[in-house]
């Protein structure tokens, strides 16, 4: 099912909680689910489908006393994990494999900086709770309508900007737009994740126009336009 061998884990949904209009939670759960071992807020699995379809997810929560995890999954476009996550019921199996990817620093940073899509939230609410006290945050995270947004964690210092795109724009215009315009305080370590052409702009922008160290900018594109699996 997977190219690569890596550590895999079979599993089926326990519960399935819609969390906005966009985003769904699947709790998943398997026999050896507490070995998963997960290192850091942005790691991320395989998760495959019997159909023989899979696709890369952050690992939102993981409770490996109860053999748990949970992966938030967006319902949007006609990708086949998506139309798979939009009708999952519990007893519904699949397979997850990993976990997979480098571990972001913040270590030292005076502020964080955090812009998102809908595809990235999940990893950038998991960084937001596990950042160090006390540093400041500022989140600017794009969606497709209101009823999009999620309650963010409570935190001294995080400040919250939700981009709500118009139906006829591209999506990451909005998100990159905003970045270009915005103000970058010193010291900034900034993650950026996301469509990937929107992800570039707004890497190229703070290692050029504001001089951030090139190791202060973590940036991945989660999925580009015109392509159905995109590898960042």
């Amino acid at each position: 099912m997977f190219r690569r061998a890596r550590p895999t884990f079979d599993v089926h949904v326990v519960a399935v909680t819609p969390l906005t209009s966009a985003l769904v939670r699947l709790t998943f759960t398997g026999p050896t689910l507490g070995d998963l071992s997960i290192e850091h807020p942005t790691q991320w699995v395989k998760l495959a489908i019997p159909e023989g379809h899979s696709r890369a997810y952050t690992i939102r929560h993981h409770r490996p006393a109860e053999l748990e995890a949970d992966i938030d999954v967006v319902l949007h476009g006609n990708g086949p994990l998506a139309r798979w996550a939009a009708v999952a019921r519990p007893g519904d199996r699949a397979q997850l494999a990993g976990p997979r990817g480098s571990r972001p620093s913040f270590e030292g940073a005076g502020h964080v900086l955090l812009a998102a899509d809908e595809s990235a939230l999940p990893a950038a609410l998991t960084i937001v709770e596990q950042l160090p006290p006390g540093v400041p945050v500022s989140a600017f995270v794009e969606i497709g309508e209101a009823g999009a947004t999620l309650p963010l964690p409570e935190r001294a210092g995080l400040t919250g900007h939700w981009l709500v795109r118009r139906p006829d724009r591209p999506k990451g215009t909005l998100l990159a737009d905003t970045l270009l315009a915005a103000d970058v305080p010193d010291g900034t370590t900034a993650w950026l994740a996301g469509e990937a052409h929107a992800v570039a702009g707004i890497r190229r922008h703070l290692l050029t126009d504001w001089s951030l160290p090139r190791e202060r900018v973590h940036a991945k594109g989660y999925w580009k336009h015109g392509e159905s699996d995109h590898k960042g």
